[in-house]
């Protein structure tokens, strides 16, 4: 597959609830199974993200990422997610570049599992050099 056969949408936000959740699903993201609530709003946090750009391939999601920025100080990466068939062809990091260009000042931050992290070492991110502390979610069956 050439990547120009990869189109990248940096307007729409409210994605296909199906192709999302699909995607998210393929991916390995979701764990337990979700209520009809949730899967009918899987697209919640992406249309109340400051920025989403979603990658695809033939009318098919194959990629996204989202962001919450005040797009002056601080931008922080939330679900970086690329549909495993289509993982090691660069969408992942061409995602990455178009948010750090739309902000390009800010401080990036992710927050990321221990798989992870060498992918975002190699591009660009650093180790947080401060504490973070957090409050988990109510939908995170982890905590």
């Amino acid at each position: 597959m050439k990547m120009s056969q990869i189109i990248y949408d940096e307007e729409w936000k409210d994605l296909p609830i199906n192709q999302l959740h699909g995607l998210f699903m393929s991916a390995g993201w979701i764990r337990e199974p979700e209520t009809p609530g949730m899967i009918q709003n899987f697209n919640l946090p992406f249309i109340n993200s400051t920025l989403v750009i979603s990658a695809w391939h033939e009318n098919k999601l194959v990629g996204v990422v989202r962001v919450l920025s005040d797009k002056i100080i601080r931008s922080t990466i939330h679900d970086l997610v690329v549909d495993p068939e289509f993982q090691s062809k660069g969408i992942g990091g061409e995602l990455l570049k178009r948010c750090i260009q739309t902000y390009p000042k800010t401080e990036w931050i992710v927050q990321t599992n221990d798989e992870n992290i060498e992918y975002y070492l190699k591009n660009g991110f650093t180790r947080y050099p401060r504490n973070v502390l957090f409050i988990p979610s109510a939908w995170d069956p982890d905590y």
